[in-house]
């Protein structure tokens, strides 16, 4: 069995006030999103070993904060690949890991986000900013997961910030 956290990105700044649509940062109600989703990380028994981060600004901070939370419990990286990503790409880079890792966490956006765990779990989850949903996968390795319905997960928990 394997765990699946889906976390998307706090609150950001507006386009308008960035450099780019990656640049955006966190608004301060975001910095607030991310810390309440952290903690709501933290309670959980099976919380991630690793956080996989899309590389824009505003998803980096959210993906922080939560590592921040596990007070080094979780190795953090950045994924380019995961900017703006559909839900093939998140595949994929979770079928790239090892398997010391029982519970991972994706950072990004929607609407990929939320077409992931539809593909999942055949159940559609409205994500707000920095809402946290947990999936649990049966299945032994990473590289097993696909989007066929024999591989569906069931979501566990949820939280919106």
């Amino acid at each position: 069995m394997k765990t699946l956290f889906v976390l998307r990105h706090g609150q950001a700044i507006p386009e308008s006030q960035a450099d780019s649509d990656h640049a955006r940062e966190l608004t301060p109600r975001g910095v607030a999103e991310a810390r309440r989703a952290a903690e709501s990380l933290v309670q959980r028994a099976n919380a991630p070993s690793l956080i996989l981060s899309s590389s824009a600004t505003r998803a980096l901070q959210t993906a922080e904060a939560c590592a921040l939370a596990l007070g080094g419990r979780a190795v953090f990286k950045n994924v380019d690949g995961l900017y703006l990503a559909e839900p093939s790409s998140y595949l994929a880079a979770l079928r790239q890991l090892g398997e010391p890792h029982a519970s991972v966490m994706v950072v990004g956006h929607n609407p990929g986000l939320e077409a992931l765990i539809y593909m999942l779990t055949e159940r559609s989850e409205h994500l707000a900013t920095a809402s946290l949903v947990e999936i649990t996968l049966a299945i032994s390795a990473w590289a097993e997961l696909s989007g066929n319905p024999d591989h569906l997960g069931r979501i566990a928990h949820t939280f919106r910030a």
